[in-house]
């Protein structure tokens, strides 16, 4: 019996961006294409995908909620998970990575990630460069 909450990692009580972003963690530790499309890593990558399709619905995760509360839950049954037509378009490694961003600290300056521009780079760099000639000069002079 597979449960959801245990294959992402997170509290019965996890809000929608806990999930997601455990997820994204998950999802791009456990990619086939990053895995080299071992059987392991694929069949971890199939129960993350579908523990996180039925926790970020709201109906889907009361439902499951209250049938595990009452031990009632049928993985056989009608409402069982599948994956969709366009699954390889949708779960690619680069999909995943564009579309569940790390979203903690994102925008301004700051924004060094993969995100992040060539341009911004060169401007953190040129500010810390400039600050640093800043206080050696204070240095020199005092």
């Amino acid at each position: 019996m597979l449960n959801y909450y245990d294959v992402l990692g997170v509290d019965y009580h996890a809000s929608k961006d806990e999930i997601k972003k455990s997820f994204r963690n998950l999802a791009l530790r456990y990619h086939p294409d990053k895995n080299k499309n071992s059987a392991d890593s694929k069949h971890r990558f199939m129960q993350i995908i579908e523990a996180y399709e039925i926790l970020s619905d709201e109906t889907a995760r009361r439902e499951y909620d209250n049938s595990r509360r009452l031990g009632t839950y049928d993985y056989g049954s009608a409402r069982r998970w599948t994956p969709s037509a366009d699954f390889a378009q949708i779960y690619s490694y680069s999909e995943i990575k564009r579309r569940y961003g790390d979203d903690i600290i994102s925008g301004g300056i700051w924004d060094i990630s993969e995100r992040a521009s060539t341009g911004l780079w060169k401007a953190t760099i040129i500010l810390f460069g400039c600050l640093g000639a800043i206080a050696l000069l204070i240095m020199i002079f005092h």
